[in-house]
């Protein structure tokens, strides 16, 4: 594996997606790696409202995992950022049969079984999660991991410093398209208003609140209704 030299990098910031995708391939050659991923969840891993992805994935995979995943449903990103340090995917699969299935699913793309995911946080920006991914034998990932581990982790956190204009160029994840109803429904539970007292409210069934309140979470990509309003909340969203 070949060693990353911080001082010879380039030090300014990303212009574009495309130079993104250049670096981390890259990257991914000069540690001999099969894949490097990195997510840009937004103000808090607890209400990713700005989630980007760029990663050296296959492209199928990825569509996969936006449809069938996401981060919301995925437990490793939970996992990671109850922690500082750099998090094994060996021990994530231990912890939770749910991150099993997921990796048996990239496995049929060609994605290696073994990984390491690190946390960054930012305070002001944002957290984020940059990963690596091998391909090895199980007795053999230990000493791999110790090789790769304080290069890859260096990298992560330089990848996330270059990446500082794209995440602020980035807009609120889908527009936040949420139809009048359903910003009336997240306002009234915004206020504490249950689904019953919302449709006393508006006039309509109790079901029809509920509907809008299930449309609003997955506009927003947020696992509970609690999660929606806080969103919606901070992206100014409800009046």
């Amino acid at each position: 594996m070949s060693r990353f030299d911080i001082f010879s990098a380039a030090m300014r910031p990303f212009a574009d997606a495309g130079e993104t995708a250049d670096c981390l391939r890259a990257a991914r050659d000069l540690f001999g790696v099969m894949n490097l991923s990195y997510w840009f969840l937004g103000a808090s891993s607890d209400v990713p409202d700005r989630m980007s992805w760029f990663s050296t994935y296959d492209e199928g995979y990825v569509e996969v995992y936006l449809r069938e995943v996401t981060p919301l449903r995925d437990r490793a990103f939970q996992l990671c950022f109850r922690r500082l340090l750099p998090l094994d995917w060996a021990e994530i699969r231990k912890e939770d049969l749910s991150v099993e299935n997921i990796h048996l699913m990239a496995e049929r793309f060609g994605i290696g079984r073994h990984g390491v995911s690190i946390p960054i946080r930012e305070p002001g920006v944002g957290d984020a999660m940059f990963s690596v991914n091998f391909d090895c034998e199980d007795r053999h990932w230990n000493e791999l991991r110790s090789s790769l581990a304080n290069d890859v982790h260096l990298f992560a956190h330089y990848f996330h410093l270059r990446m500082k204009n794209i995440i602020a160029a980035q807009a609120a994840t889908a527009a936040f398209d949420l139809s009048p109803r359903e910003r009336e429904v997240l306002q009234w539970a915004a206020e504490g208003k249950t689904a019953w007292e919302t449709a006393q409210l508006l006039r309509v069934s109790e079901s029809a609140v509920n509907l809008y309140a299930s449309n609003a979470m997955n506009k927003l990509r947020a696992k509970t209704k609690t999660q929606a309003v806080a969103i919606a909340v901070k992206n100014a969203l409800l009046h």
